[in-house]
């Protein structure tokens, strides 16, 4: 079994189990995920919290999570990427529970297979959620891509759609998703190629208007630069900042290259 399919199986138990039963109405107006990447103009980073990763088993290091997330919206993060999967994460629902006082774009990043999902994402406050193309061509999800699409639209979330090769790209730029991100990490082994996105990005053109997003394995202004002029919009970068022993001087640093 691939890593992927390991991840899938445990959100599929979490979805038995009740994990993402919705615990109230939401509280917060809603933000936009895309608009502020549009907003930013080529320097909009994304900057995620999560506890820990398969590779990574303590990211946090005793850190707050509401602080940290302070250190990054006045540090310039574009908007905060919050993981939901407690199985491999470390993650939780109540994280982005806990954020949703911020006045930054939420984005729930976790391995959606069910529109029970979308509806505690969008309860506990999230603006936007990560869809991944592999679950849906893998079929192992209950809905298929442009039905999940909708029933995300429907909640009043955006969704940012992953990919992560040229024929992914291809049918992404086909659907309704309001935002595209390339990953440089294969989810069926963990490991990271820093060259990838420029690869699926260059073949495949025009991509059009819709902003595309690096995501994965970004750690310094060099790359976010490189990645801008091969015409990415935006970056989502989590390790690298939870790494460093200021998370917010480093995302400053990202932000301004």
């Amino acid at each position: 079994m691939d890593v992927l399919d390991e991840l899938v199986q445990a959100a599929w138990r979490r979805v038995e189990e009740g994990y993402y039963r919705p615990p109230g109405a939401r509280e917060r107006p809603r933000f936009s995920l895309a608009g502020a990447v549009r907003e930013s103009r080529g320097r909009a980073v994304i900057a995620e919290i999560k506890p820990r990763s398969p590779t990574h088993p303590d990211l946090l290091r005793g850190r707050d999570v509401l602080g940290l997330a302070r250190a990054y919206s006045a540090c310039g993060a574009a908007g905060i990427s919050v993981l939901t999967d407690p199985d491999h994460f470390g993650g939780s629902l109540e994280n982005l529970r806990l954020l949703s006082g911020l006045g930054l774009p939420l984005l729930a990043k976790d391995f959606v297979v069910d529109p029970c999902q979308l509806s505690a994402y969008h309860a506990c406050g999230a603006d936007c959620v990560l869809l991944i193309m592999a679950l849906f061509s893998r079929k192992r999800t209950s809905l298929p891509l442009p039905d999940m699409i909708r029933r995300a639209h429907s909640l009043g979330l955006e969704v940012l759609l992953e990919v992560s090769s040229e024929g992914e790209l291809e049918a992404a730029l086909e659907s309704q998703a309001d935002l595209i991100g390339i990953n440089s990490r294969d989810l069926s082994t963990m490991e990271v190629d820093p060259g990838g996105p420029i690869r699926v990005l260059r073949g495949v053109s025009p991509v059009g208007e819709r902003p595309i997003l690096a995501l994965s394995g970004i750690s310094s202004p060099g790359e976010i630069r490189r990645l801008r002029e091969a015409g990415f919009a935006g970056f989502l970068v989590g390790t690298s900042l939870l790494l460093s022993p200021d998370p917010g001087a480093k995302l400053r640093e990202l932000v301004g290259a």
